[in-house]
């Protein structure tokens, strides 16, 4: 077989979700057409219903502390609540006309008012105990999970197009079967409606994307596992055993900030290439099953990510790398600063944006993540993880404002793209420019006891400085 034939037999394989005689014979299943949308919706809200207690019950406490009945009493009680806020935040998003004008224009700060009026009683008054505190801080350690997924759906009222949506058109997404982080993969109602698959023949099409996503899911759990025996002769890797002789042993960045490794500059850039690669191929796998496991349930969504590695400006890994978690930054923190501020300064509106969604909404969003801290006040616990995280978020933010004002500066005049050999070397600096930023601001991503002074002079030191 010639590689004219490898090519085409490969593309059949790895496009078999858009094979016509496999969606065909799929389509006329009868369990396919059985699951029309209506009873596909109905089983994810039943489904969520489910999701929210055991999210709820498991989120906060461990299987071994249920031994006891407080805290059955205490979870339970505050999955109630917090089921009852949801419905009546629906009944805001639908009756959204009727909210009050302050809380029409700013729906959004007025929820999170919400959550930080409760995490202020919960500070200032610890020392009250019982079961009432007990429930409130259980609600509290909830909000995170729900707080974009619910605003989503203020989102859709704001938009007004949710006036004649169920209550459980939108709980399937805010307790989703499929789980997922603090960001929503798929993001809400407006987004998922659009998505949906209506006949039989786009379901089929939509559960073999899926299914091709959850295939891919094995195959980069597999590779992660060669990396981490092969590269980092990992001993919890499966295949340690069998690679054990042929290891290269080059330590996880983690290991040479906690460890504060003397290694040559070459081993510790290399370094940093690789965790950019383990993290790429990590986060493309998780977020693969809930996208794989979205469109089993008949919606069409974008991938989480998508060749992140062959992007050749900042602006364009950043749409690839996390796209729900883009998303979410662009809808809650971009758009609003956008569309109200410096409209007479096109340069100055961008950056001023791009800081808000990925300087003030990154680092928000990652303070919300860490609440246990929150919860207890734990100041000096907070600023240990999300210290160095300023100075990731300013050189993220920094790099993509840029990127962003290139891009549009290339957009405005005639450019002749180089043919040929000039083409493929241009791109592949793009490339090569991309995965160094990237790699290099990670630096201060990575978790560490160091100080931000320790962890700069290492910093430098990858400079020769």
């Amino acid at each position: 077989m010639n590689v004219i034939g490898l090519r085409a037999a490969y593309r059949t394989i790895s496009q078999f979700h858009e094979n016509r005689r496999l969606i065909a014979w799929l389509s006329a299943q009868p369990w396919v057409i059985w699951l029309s949308p209506e009873r596909r919706k109905s089983v994810l809200f039943y489904g969520a219903m489910i999701a929210g207690a055991v999210g709820v019950f498991s989120r906060n406490a461990k299987w071994r502390d249920y031994r006891a009945l407080a805290p059955w009493l205490e979870h339970g009680l505050a999955f109630v609540f917090l089921l009852g806020l949801i419905y009546a935040l629906y009944r805001a998003a639908i009756n959204f006309k009727d909210l009050p004008p302050n809380v029409r224009r700013r729906p959004q700060i007025c929820f999170h008012l919400l959550f930080w009026l409760l995490l202020g009683f919960l500070w200032f008054f610890p020392e009250r105990g019982g079961l009432s505190l007990a429930v409130l801080s259980v609600i509290a350690a909830s909000f995170p999970y729900l707080i974009w997924r619910a605003g989503y759906m203020l989102l859709s009222g704001q938009r007004g197009k949710a006036l004649n949506s169920q209550f459980r058109d939108h709980l399937f997404y805010i307790w989703p079967i499929w789980d997922g982080t603090n960001t929503p993969p798929g993001k809400g109602h407006d987004y998922l409606s659009r998505m949906v698959a209506q006949t039989p023949e786009s379901y089929a099409r939509t559960l073999l994307g899926g299914f091709k996503l959850l295939l891919l899911v094995a195959l980069w759990s597999v590779f992660l596992e060669l990396i981490g025996a092969l590269v980092y002769g990992d001993p919890k890797s499966s295949f340690n055993a069998l690679f054990r002789r042929y290891t290269l042993g080059i330590p996880r960045l983690k290991q040479i900030l906690s460890e504060q490794m003397a290694l040559p500059l070459v081993q510790v850039w290399l370094s940093l290439y690789l965790e950019l690669i383990w993290e790429t191929l990590s986060l493309a796998a998780k977020g693969h099953v809930w996208v794989g496991v979205i469109r089993l349930f008949g919606f069409n969504i974008f991938r989480n990510t998508y060749k992140p590695l062959l992007a050749q400006t900042i602006v364009e890994f950043w749409n690839r790398y996390y796209y729900y978690f883009k998303e979410l930054m662009m809808e809650f923190f971009f758009l609003p600063i956008y569309a109200r501020y410096f409209r007479n300064s096109p340069r100055l509106r961008v950056i001023s944006a791009v800081f808000a969604a990925a300087f003030v909404g990154n680092m928000y969003y990652h303070l919300l993540q860490h609440k246990e801290p929150l919860i207890f006040g734990e100041w000096s616990k907070l600023w240990r993880l999300l210290g160095a995280r300023l100075i990731y978020c300013g050189m993220l933010a920094s790099g993509i404002a840029v990127s962003m004002l290139r891009q549009q500066r290339q957009r405005s005049r005639a450019h002749v793209m180089p043919a040929g050999a000039s083409q493929r070397l241009r791109r592949l600096r793009g490339i090569a420019g991309v995965w160094t930023f990237f790699a290099v601001i990670n630096f201060w991503n990575v978790i560490s006891n160091l100080t931000i002074a320790e962890r700069a002079r290492l910093f430098f030191s990858l400079f020769g400085l």
